[in-house]
């Protein structure tokens, strides 16, 4: 009857020795990881959104430096006034009464 003894405290030397240990050091280097991998998340996510504000920036200072330096006024003008011709001409053209065609006189 020794041996079941012998076998029961070998086994819960065991839990207490090796298992406990060996679980808790695990669950602690889960949290760590855990812990870390939020915090260089956060770390990015941060940078990621100064980095976008920062090329906002730059393509909204671009937009006006093109928009400054590249289209000159008379070039501008010169544009609406052919598109004014343009549209001029396509509204009288539409404003036109339409001639009846060979199949309306048939009927």
């Amino acid at each position: 009857m020794t041996l079941p003894v012998t076998q029961t405290v070998d086994v819960i030397w065991w839990i207490t020795a090796v298992e406990i240990p060996v679980v808790a050091s695990l669950f602690w280097l889960h949290w760590r990881m855990r812990a870390e991998l939020l915090s260089r998340t956060e770390t990015q996510r941060t940078r990621h959104e100064t980095d976008i504000t920062d090329l906002r920036d730059a393509l909204a200072a671009f937009k006006l430096d093109v928009a400054r330096n590249y289209v000159s006024i008379p070039y501008l003008k010169d544009v609406e006034k052919r598109l004014t011709g343009h549209l001029l001409r396509i509204e009288a053209k539409l404003d036109m009464p339409v001639p009846p065609s060979k199949k309306d006189l048939s009927l």
